[in-house]
């Protein structure tokens, strides 16, 4: 199993041309941050549509990002963003959670879908939430060879985000009852209070290695 023991997302907006912008997250941002000793995993997807422009840049690290910062005294990721250049992207959220479920598949397929789910349990169910989560990561990697990586951290009492990595629908598709038509269906509902979706486009490494595998 891998030995991260948190979770970063950075919410993000590209405030130069896109396509100039998304090839130096893929040439220069996911290298940086993949080689840094620090971070075990780390994925950036996009939204490429005009009316939805968002980007995310999650993480897994093995170490507080607090204590691994560069020369601008940032968290090695929001360093990476800021040094595109400050009218290149303007940061947003930044969420950092303890991991409680972190895992990783070697696939042959590619990773094509950045699955991010924000939720909010009923009262007292967090700790019943995370196992269910466990055991429903395990049984969707034994069963569909789409799922690549799957990092769970939690804000107790009773929140909590997922970020997920996957090949193709399908896989999601059979993990969670939704679709390309319906894509906001989850499994265990029956804990949940509330919870968002959002899945993105992963900008892969340039150097085509994707997460490293156990």
């Amino acid at each position: 199993m891998p030995d991260a023991r948190f979770l970063r997302v950075v919410s993000f907006l590209p405030g130069a041309a896109e396509s100039s912008f998304d090839a130096s997250l893929r040439d220069v941002v996911v290298p940086r941050l993949a080689d840094a000793d620090p971070v075990v995993d780390v994925w950036v997807g996009r939204h490429g549509s005009r009316e939805d422009r968002a980007r995310v840049l999650a993480s897994t690290w093995r170490s507080d990002p607090a204590t691994a910062v560069g020369d601008s005294g940032d968290p090695l990721d929001i360093g990476a963003l800021r040094g595109l250049g400050e009218e290149s992207v303007v940061i947003g959220p930044v969420e950092q959670l303890p991991l409680a479920v972190h895992a990783r598949f070697e696939r042959a397929e590619p990773m094509r879908i950045l699955r991010v789910f924000h939720g909010r349990v009923r009262p007292g169910e967090l700790d019943a939430y995370v196992e269910l989560a466990r055991t429903g990561m395990l049984a969707d990697a034994a069963a569909y060879d789409g799922l690549i990586a799957f990092a769970l951290g939690t804000q107790p009492p009773d929140e909590f985000v997922t970020v997920s990595v996957w090949n193709g629908w399908p896989a999601i598709e059979a993990a969670t009852g939704g679709n390309t038509r319906t894509p906001f269906m989850t499994r265990n509902a029956q804990l949940l209070a509330t919870y968002t979706v959002a899945h993105y486009e992963v900008l892969p490494d340039a150097r085509d290695k994707g997460p490293a595998q156990d």
